[in-house]
């Protein structure tokens, strides 16, 4: 009985870290292999602004979309992506957007383990003003799933959809500190 009990364990907890995927393709692997594999979904690789970060851009359904590929800086193993839906300008439409991949989201994942809907004084929805409320960074709509995945309206108007593989992610810290360590 208690080594059942591990293996269930164990392949929930795995879950949580390997499960989260966008496209169907796991925050996981090597760098070029996953760059390779979103090509194959149709995006193009746009700009990399450092050695250990790329961007992807392309139409998926009836969005385009920008990923942002994150990878460590020695064995260059993707830890993360970010994902920003195109920008908005109404707010009715921004939150909609929200709620619509927050849902989406909590049928794949379940619900959030933290969520946040507010606006910060003097700003309130319904005032009229939310949209600049979003730009000075006073809207704070975001909700989490055990600090590996995350959906936020940012204060560029545009949904965001983070995706972090918990045990790469380690790795990332892990490969900056040696790094540092033969510099410093």
């Amino acid at each position: 009985m208690k080594k059942q009990f591990l293996i269930i364990l164990l392949v929930l907890s795995a879950n949580l870290t390997f499960g989260q995927e966008f496209l169907g393709i796991k925050v996981d692997g090597k760098m070029n292999e996953v760059i390779e594999k979103f090509k194959l979904k149709g995006l193009k690789v746009t700009d990399g602004t450092t050695p250990n970060v790329k961007i992807m851009e392309g139409f998926v359904g009836d969005r385009n979309l920008e990923v942002y590929i994150k990878c460590t800086p020695t064995t260059k193993t993707v830890w993360g992506f970010t994902v920003y839906l195109p920008k908005q300008t109404v707010w009715s439409s921004l939150k909609r957007e929200y709620e619509e991949y927050l849902d989406l989201l909590s049928k794949k994942y379940g619900e959030p383990d933290k969520k946040y809907n507010f606006f910060s004084s003097p700003y309130e929805e319904g005032d009229g003003d939310e949209m600049t409320a979003v730009a000075v960074d006073k809207c704070r709509y975001a909700s989490f799933w055990t600090e590996t995945l995350g959906i936020q309206i940012s204060k560029y108007k545009q949904v965001v959809i983070s995706y972090e593989n918990k045990t790469n992610a380690e790795l990332n810290r892990k490969e900056k500190d040696e790094i540092k360590e033969k510099i410093f």
